[in-house]
């Protein structure tokens, strides 16, 4: 009787923490903002409000216009407020985005001060390129290997400075009008003409010659990132989800406003 007793009373207590939780979790949603801004030198500046996707569809939403806020940004001591151009984003082309500049990114949302801040690093510097043509034999399925076999090419190797140990990121892009592969992709969909590598704290980056997919001329762009956007980097994706992870810049808010900063190099992959 006594062991019978025992398992009601768990069962009630277990009971009782689920239905805690469930509450919880419903009462835990705040209608936070998203804001999504990469302030680049040399671009035009751009903020965009987004609202969070709750899992719960019981939530209660700030009545704020995410079109209509009074979106103030400091630059380098000089504040502006942004013109709201439609579907949450504000822009202010009169603002110059240079090396070393600060920006303060302030607002009202859900009876809340949201503030955010970032500041643009400098141009990365002493850059270098092992090579500026690159050549990769044509693959041409069903046409057997070549003789003596597949000779790999050593990796394009790029350089710069970097004695603080920051981020930077490469993208490698494929400018030619018209794609020509190097291998026979099949009945598999066609890869894009740009790829990306890891953001990385080190001073130069390999890239090898399957990741080229196409010949011709390539831009490859240096960028010099901050921590935060090497951290939603890692996330493998940009949708509104990943944004909703808390930013160490942003209070009472989620998303990214981060500065980089970049130079680019060119290679012409080509064939023997």
């Amino acid at each position: 009787m006594r062991i019978i007793t025992l398992i009601v009373i768990m069962a009630f207590l277990l009971t009782g923490l689920i239905s805690c939780k469930k509450e919880t979790q419903t009462q835990e949603f705040t209608d936070s903002p998203i804001i999504e801004s990469y302030l680049e030198t040399g671009k035009v500046l751009t903020v965009k409000v987004t609202r969070q996707i709750p899992f719960s569809s019981d939530v209660t939403y700030s009545p704020d216009d995410i079109n209509h806020l009074t979106m103030n940004l400091t630059c380098n001591n000089t504040t502006r407020v942004l013109t709201a151009i439609g579907n949450g984003q504000y822009v202010d082309s009169s603002i110059i985005v240079t090396d070393n500049s600060t920006f303060n990114l302030s607002f009202s949302y859900n009876k809340k001060s949201v503030s955010a801040y970032t500041s643009i690093p400098v141009k990365p510097h002493n850059l270098t390129q092992s090579a500026t043509t690159y050549t990769i034999t044509k693959i041409v399925a069903g046409s057997g290997f070549p003789s003596g076999g597949f000779t790999q090419p050593t990796p394009l190797t790029i350089t710069w400075s970097n004695t603080d140990n920051s981020y930077y990121l490469v993208i490698v892009e494929n400018i030619e009008t018209t794609l020509d592969p190097i291998r026979d992709f099949g009945t598999n969909t066609p890869p894009t003409n740009r790829f990306k590598k890891t953001p990385t704290t080190a001073a130069q980056i390999e890239i090898r010659a399957q990741e080229f997919q196409y010949y011709g001329m390539h831009r490859i762009i240096i960028y010099h990132v901050l921590p935060d956007y090497a951290t939603l980097y890692q996330s493998n994706s940009t949708s509104s989800q990943n944004l909703s992870n808390p930013s160490t810049s942003i209070v009472n808010g989620y998303g990214i406003f981060t500065g980089l900063n970049s130079d680019t190099l060119f290679v012409n992959v080509k064939q023997p």
